[in-house]
This record gives C-alpha cells, sequence and structure tokens, in this order.
C-alpha cells in the first residue's frame, strides 16, 4: 500500500511490540545457552587449578622466607579471604578466593565451600578497571584495598605484600643450571 508521496505504510518499530520468535532463531538460542554452560563447565575446572598453583607460589615465596612463615604461625586456622570489588559486569566475575593459614605457617587454599564460611580477615581489591590494575601490579604498584577483620592478621599480611618478593632468577638458575 502506497501513500501519496509513494511510500509504503510500514508498521513503526516499537520497542514495546512483541519480538517475534522465528523457528531459526531457537536454534541459534539454544546454541547459545549451551555455550554458556560449557564455558561455566570450563570456569569450574580452570578456576580451582588456578588458584590451587597461586597457593603453591605463595607458599614458594613464604617458605624462602624464615620471618613471613614466623610471622603467619601466630595465625594458625585463620582465614583470609581475597575478593575482586567492582568487577566490570561485561567481563565474567572471579570468584572470590579463600586461604587458611596451615600449622607449618604456609596457606591452604579453600575450595568455595570452605570459602562461604566467615573469613577473620577480608580483602577487597578495586577491580573496576582489570587491565589498569595488572598493569599497575606489574609496575609494582600496590591497588587499593579494603581491609576488613583482625587488625593483627591484617598487619602481618601487610608485611608479607610489603616485603615478599619472588626470586625468579634464583629459581631459574636451581632448575636450569648457571
Amino acid at each position: 500500500m502506497r501513500t501519496a508521496h509513494g511510500v509504503a505504510n510500514l508498521p513503526r518499530f516499537s520497542p514495546m511490540a512483541t519480538p517475534v520468535v522465528l523457528p531459526r532463531s531457537r536454534g541459534r538460542m539454544s546454541r547459545c545457552l549451551q555455550s554458556v554452560q560449557m564455558l561455566q563447565s570450563v570456569r569450574s575446572l580452570v578456576v580451582p587449578a588456578v588458584l590451587q598453583r597461586l597457593t603453591l607460589l605463595v607458599n614458594h615465596l613464604l617458605s624462602a622466607e624464615p620471618v613471613a612463615v614466623q610471622r603467619l604461625l601466630q595465625h594458625i586456622g585463620k582465614t583470609l579471604r581475597v575478593e575482586l570489588a567492582d568487577w566490570p559486569s561485561l567481563l565474567p566475575a572471579p570468584p572470590a578466593a579463600a586461604f587458611r593459614v596451615t600449622p607449618a605457617g604456609l596457606l591452604e587454599w579453600c575450595d568455595e565451600a570452605d570459602a562461604a564460611e566467615a573469613a577473620e580477615l577480608q580483602l577487597r581489591i578495586a577491580a573496576a578497571n582489570p587491565a589498569l590494575l595488572m598493569v599497575r601490579l606489574a609496575a609494582g604498584e600496590r591497588p587499593e584495598v579494603a581491609v576488613q577483620g583482625d587488625a593483627q592478621f591484617a598487619s602481618d599480611v601487610n608485611w608479607l605484600a610489603d616485603n615478599l618478593r619472588w626470586d625468579l632468577e634464583a629459581d631459574l638458575v636451581r632448575v636450569l643450571g648457571p
């Protein structure tokens, strides 16, 4: 049907209109949901593996520094919870990580069930811009952190953050030789 100006009368777009779902789009939606489920299952495998490796690295650093171990021995059984605050909603949010101080003065990673318990010390790292956070960490800058919980435990964790450094060269010499 044409108007006086020769333009067809087409229905106007209305954001309130009910969307038309074609049979093909159901297949696309199903594939999209399958992709999301697949990513979630991959994440459920990768996140624990990464946190376990991170725990091994931190324990390697702690064991190389006897003073660090002595400081943590005062906090046996206490839990430290670390979470990234203000994470962008477009990115998949990393889970909070919880670590418990062992009788050896090292850390053990707590799985998600244990992480849900109340921790004696909670650290919330400002991560509104994850790329900038990584750049600053790589440059040796400390991010903005909100601390809540046991003051002595927080003081010792702060001391660890200030004084523990990874001597990568020494580790490579041990593995590869001089």
